[in-house]
């Protein structure tokens, strides 16, 4: 499967990355992750060079990885730095390092050939440590294409039947869809499926967790999918004729890796504006969320990827499209014409 290469990947929150080492896979490939003592954070290739036992199984001694099978040791450029066999160090005795950038409560990788580019990384996320707004974060590894979850995000049209406790009281789910405006605008490395809804009863949470008694009020939902597979959620509520940003605002990070052609890692994380201080606030929204994606989105996404077999690109099985395919659609187009021009550089 073809993967865009030069680009940086979600590998895993930064609270979850130290010195022991954690053995991930992305794009197909076994990468291990670990810290060294003054905190900064490294990548190498999981595979011992002698008899390619996982290094993910050694430890760490004087920042360096150790595998657990012979004792070789490798230093952060991914070099054999100690053989306790015989002094001579083997010169085929190498694996790849991975260039790392962490930012955003984040740790980021990049897979690719060309010199890493930190410009590359969207500061749509910069809501994640940003002043004014608290975030709640979560991981799930999905045993689907990671292709599907970016269609699932894109395409909100399955919340009324997916997702209970989004209801809105009062109104039917084909009420909901047609009190719905929506705009989709492409761009080369830009897809924004644009959701309104105004003048209507706001959701649950909106009522039961922010305490909002308005009968009625404008709300957003807009994904931008950004290359390969991010997701910025700009989501929120406001009272009516009120500028979006003095209302309830909600933008959401997700980002899913590919781990194989059929699994994939996706971390999500949710800010808010309101209830800053507030723990149960937290408690709340994330089991709100982590009930949404991990026991309604993803079984249905790895129910779908079983009933397509062998195949994990949902075009390729000619399927019907409603209109509310079209920003999947398009985000899939733009991602091929991306692939297609790093094949070719």
């Amino acid at each position: 499967m073809s993967y865009l290469r030069n680009c940086w990947y979600a590998a895993g929150w930064s609270q979850d990355i130290g010195d022991k080492p954690m053995a991930r896979q992305f794009l197909g490939e076994h990468v291990v992750l670990y810290r060294t003592a003054d905190g900064t954070p490294h990548a190498l290739e999981d595979r011992c060079p002698h008899r390619f036992a996982p290094l993910s199984m050694g430890t760490l001694i004087d920042d360096q990885i150790q595998c657990p099978y012979h004792g070789l040791r490798f230093g952060t450029g991914g070099e054999c730095v100690y053989n306790p066999h015989y002094a001579a160090l083997p010169k085929a005795a190498k694996v790849a390092s991975y260039p790392l950038l962490e930012r955003y409560g984040m740790v980021w990788i990049w897979m690719g050939d060309e010199p890493a580019d930190a410009d590359k990384l969207p500061a749509d996320f910069a809501f994640l440590t940003a002043p004014g707004f608290k975030a709640v974060s979560g991981y799930l590894r999905v045993e689907a294409n990671y292709m599907l979850v970016v269609d699932n995000l894109l395409d909100l049209t399955h919340a009324p039947y997916l997702h209970p406790a989004f209801a809105i009281p009062g109104m039917t789910v084909e009420e909901r869809l047609a009190r719905t405006t929506t705009e989709l605008e492409r761009r080369p490395e830009r897809v924004i499926a644009r959701r309104w809804r105004k003048s209507c009863p706001p959701n649950g949470p909106t009522r039961s967790l922010f305490g909002f008694t308005d009968p009625l009020m404008d709300s957003r939902s807009h994904m931008h999918w950004l290359p390969p597979s991010l997701i910025f959620f700009d989501a929120g509520a406001a009272r009516l004729d009120e500028a979006e940003e003095l209302g309830l605002c909600l933008p959401a990070m997700h980002a899913i890796t590919p781990e194989t052609e059929r699994s994939c890692h996706y971390f999500f994380a949710q800010g808010r504006n309101m209830l800053l201080d507030d723990p149960v606030a937290d408690e709340t929204l994330f089991g709100i969320l982590d009930n949404a994606f991990r026991n309604e989105d993803e079984p249905m996404i790895e129910a779908q990827q079983a009933r397509m077999g062998a195949e994990t690109d949902v075009l390729a099985l000619d399927p019907v499209l409603l209109k509310s395919d079209g920003a999947p659609v398009a985000a899939r187009r733009a991602l091929a014409a991306l692939i297609a021009a790093e094949q070719a550089r």
